[in-house]
């Protein structure tokens, strides 16, 4: 005889027994596509300020707003040669977030941070705030919020973006500056590989694979900002283009392009010196891109700013956080020359009704009657008809 089967009834079991949980307890509240909709357009998005009044009232698209900057959610790129002010305006961002008690997360993909400049900054900024000198345990307390990395490849960047380990990033983290980012690409993938025609089949690979990569980065990066609700500033070099059509020289271009990595950056800024002056333009807001692809080198609305012997930066000609242009300061941009004509659009002699020389049939009639005539021709030496 079968041995007797253990039967478990699963209605009789305790945790079967026990009084069901409402669905609102687990479950999110229903909303309305309508009231869905209607709350995104009236909530306006949260912004971290750039400490430039006029710079956030057009990155928020508004005349005056006091709630403009690098939205949350979104990547900035700011790009530009060295020495336009890049870092000392970041530091300045990241300082005045670690004051209003946030968290901020640095990396470094080429030079590393100086750790004294931002204490210094930190300090000013935390002075500031309080209306008091800040000592230095006021400047550790913030210190122990600012997350630093250094990573040496692109290997590792895409690791710890698209891998994040469980507590990266840290709750209350509302800024991310990616410092160099143009370095690690360029390092694995080079822009410009040889001029040379003959390539290896590795090299024609990594030409194309490098764009592939910026495309999976740059989803990785808004979907760790938009997650945890923080801004992604990224920091990009130059890189040089040859404007043929316009017939001018050539013009300095993000050191980091391709249509992936464009249409995953919602703010581009551009920072550049002039002679004793500094400058920060935006080429894109909110999505939207201020200069065509014609006008390769325009700056787009250009704010000014300074750089203070201690560090600060400071905006400079504005008032009530305005941009003001001086009529007196236009710049006087070179006249296009006229674009020479490739090879396909030069016409071919056969087939042309035109003379390419420049002669003409009346030309010809009149050389012909006051030429010598053909009895001259006639006379001549039969020895002589060769010469």
């Amino acid at each position: 005889m079968a041995a007797a089967t253990n039967i478990i009834t699963i209605a009789s079991s305790p945790a079967a027994t026990t009084q069901k949980q409402p669905p609102s307890s687990h479950r999110l509240p229903t909303v309305s596509a309508s009231e869905a909709l209607q709350e995104l357009q009236t909530a306006a998005p949260e912004a971290i300020s750039t400490t430039l009044p006029a710079l956030d009232s057009l990155l928020s698209g508004a005349a005056t707003s006091t709630t403009g900057g690098l939205e949350r959610g979104k990547i900035t790129e700011l790009w530009g040669p060295k020495g336009a002010g890049k870092a000392a305006l970041l530091l300045q961002i990241a300082a005045r977030e670690l004051c209003r008690g946030n968290r901020v997360v640095w990396i470094d993909g080429a030079s590393p941070l100086s750790m004294s400049r931002l204490d210094s900054t930190l300090e000013r900024q935390a002075s500031a705030v309080s209306g008091t000198p800040a000592t230095s345990e006021d400047v550790g307390k913030h210190m122990e919020s600012f997350l630093h990395h250094r990573l040496p490849t692109l290997s590792h960047l895409l690791a710890l973006i698209l891998h994040p380990r469980p507590h990266f990033p840290s709750p209350g983290t509302s800024l991310m500056v990616i410092r160099g980012f143009n370095t690690l690409v360029d390092l694995d993938y080079p822009r410009v590989l040889f001029a040379s025609s003959g390539k290896t089949q590795q090299q024609k690979w990594q030409a194309g694979r490098r764009y592939a990569v910026l495309g999976t980065l740059v989803a990785g990066l808004n979907k760790l900002a938009v997650l945890n609700n923080f801004a992604i500033a990224v920091t990009t070099g130059c890189a040089s283009r040859v404007r043929t059509d316009s017939g001018l020289g050539s013009a300095l271009v993000p050191g980091v392009g391709g249509a992936e990595w464009d249409g995953g950056v919602w703010n581009r800024l551009v920072l550049f010196r002039d002679f004793e002056c500094r400058f920060v333009g935006v080429q894109k807001c909110q999505g939207r891109t201020l200069i065509s692809r014609e006008q390769i080198g325009e700056t787009g609305k250009v704010v000014g700013f300074a750089i203070e012997h201690d560090g600060t930066v400071r905006q400079q000609g504005s008032t009530g956080g305005v941009a003001i242009e001086d009529p007196r300061n236009k710049v006087i941009r070179s006249p296009p020359k006229p674009r020479k004509r490739v090879i396909d659009e030069v016409a071919d002699s056969e087939g042309e009704e035109a003379d390419e020389y420049g002669w003409a049939e009346t030309d010809e009639e009149a050389l012909t009657a006051d030429g010598p005539g053909d009895d001259i021709l006639e006379q001549a030496p039969a020895g002589n008809a060769g010469v």
